[in-house]
């Protein structure tokens, strides 16, 4: 299965929704009812889990950036800018954490994008597994499986049944 085709499962789109749904009530929730700074590790499971779901939104409306060689990395860059970008937003509406130090605040910025970063390769390896396993292995190097459609010019995929027997 390809990631482009996989992007268009309605079933991905929404786990992806309620994720996003799960990861805002937990954020909100969280502020609401003062858990960040009663749990430690509250901030270290929304970051991670924040990060999974932004990366699922990325694959659902760019599924392309998900392929090749380099797609970990490229993946790992816009969470870490989009991460950099909530974490200007947190700085500037400082209400939780007014009372740390400047060089309390960095550390929690670091930990944060590294598992904002980590929660989204994790979306990455569940994306690749999912094209692995529902892509058909019994082809010989080479040859198309059946099972597997071809590009016609008008981007849409011809099966094999579509294709003249006589060629």
């Amino acid at each position: 299965m390809s990631h482009s085709k996989l992007a268009r499962e309605p079933w991905l789109w929404a786990f992806v929704g309620v994720w996003s749904a799960v990861v805002t009530a937990l954020h909100f929730g969280g502020l609401a009812y003062d858990v960040y700074t009663r749990i430690w590790w509250w901030d270290v499971l929304t970051h991670s889990l924040s990060g999974f779901g932004v990366a699922g939104v990325l694959f659902l409306v760019f599924p392309r950036t998900f392929r090749g060689a380099r797609a970990p990395v490229v993946v790992a860059g816009v969470l870490l800018a989009i991460g950099a970008g909530f974490e200007v937003y947190e700085y500037l509406f400082k209400d939780f954490w007014w009372g740390w130090s400047m060089a309390y605040y960095a550390e929690d910025t670091a930990i944060d994008l590294v598992v904002d970063v980590a929660g989204g390769l994790g979306f990455f390896a569940f994306v690749e597994g999912l094209v692995r396993s529902r892509t058909p292995t019994d082809a010989t190097p080479g040859e198309s499986s059946p099972r597997v459609g071809h590009l016609r010019s008008d981007g849409g995929e011809k099966t094999d049944d579509d294709r003249p027997a006589d060629r």
